[in-house]
């Protein structure tokens, strides 16, 4: 996977690949104010996020019910988790995401990809 071929985020959010080994990737992503993601899981991948600046919010589905997080330092979502992360602040928000765990795949929320 590519990071420009991530068709998980608004023009608000950039990507930036650190590491990308077997079994283990690290991404530096930064949100604009206003930025956000679409709603996913991962299969088989954590997400674990380290919030380097800015307040992160983080928000879960879990059985149709949706939970809010404003993360300043960390978070982590279970693979198979519905959640989408998002900028409600007027400053940009940068963090790491550490996904471990196996094979790394994004799955849009209602799609079987």
């Amino acid at each position: 996977m590519n990071d420009n071929d991530i068709p998980l985020a608004n023009g608000k959010v950039q990507y930036k690949t650190l590491l990308r080994e077997e079994g283990c990737s690290i991404l530096q992503t930064t949100v604009q104010a206003g930025g956000e993601t679409q709603w996913h899981h991962h299969t088989n991948v954590s997400d674990r996020f380290l919030v380097i600046r800015g307040v992160l919010t983080v928000e879960l589905n879990i059985d149709g019910q949706v939970q809010s997080t404003e993360v300043r330092e960390f978070y982590s979502v279970d693979p198979g988790t519905v959640h989408h992360v998002k900028n409600e602040t007027n400053e940009d928000v940068v963090y790491l995401t550490v996904q471990a765990g196996g094979v790394p795949d994004i799955v849009l929320a209602g799609s079987s990809r």
